[in-house]
């Protein structure tokens, strides 16, 4: 069943994905750049070193890749107050407004579709999105990875 649920899902993630590249949203950031920003407006700043880590890739190729988001303006450096030697990085003003741009592009898009709901099929569909909600909470207070 949860096969057949996902199946069904696909192609409005796909219409999100076209929304998206239509509305430009994506033009001048990689999707290596839109992990990382996603990553940080989550996880809030983070260490240079972490981020290698977490993108399972050497801290040479964070320091170009963070380049590249600090001359586009997407990410801001700093360093620790109590090690100076430690680098680390957040999303800029910028690198926020792009992902929330992001997000308002998704967010009309499944609008647009439940908007075209009858009245009984939104309040279905109300109760599934909550408890949906209520289980990814449920998740996230455990620990459990997303």
């Amino acid at each position: 069943m949860v096969e057949r649920i996902l199946d069904e899902l696909e192609p409005l993630i796909a219409r999100q994905r076209r929304a998206l590249a239509r509305q430009g949203c994506l033009r001048a950031i990689s999707s290596t750049q839109l992990h990382v920003l996603f990553m940080l407006m989550s996880d809030g700043p983070s260490t240079m070193s972490h981020l290698a880590e977490s993108l399972d890739v050497s801290l040479p190729n964070v320091t170009g890749l963070i380049d590249r988001m600090v001359e586009h303006g997407l990410v801001e450096r700093g360093r620790d107050s109590d090690d100076r030697r430690v680098v680390t990085v957040s999303t800029s003003a910028a690198g926020r407004a792009a992902v929330e741009e992001i997000d308002l592009v998704r967010r009309r898009s499944l609008a647009e579709l439940l908007t075209r709901l009858e009245p009984a099929q939104q309040q279905q569909a109300l109760q599934i999105f909550a408890a949906l909600r209520r289980n990814a909470e449920s998740l996230d207070s455990e620990g459990a990875p997303a």
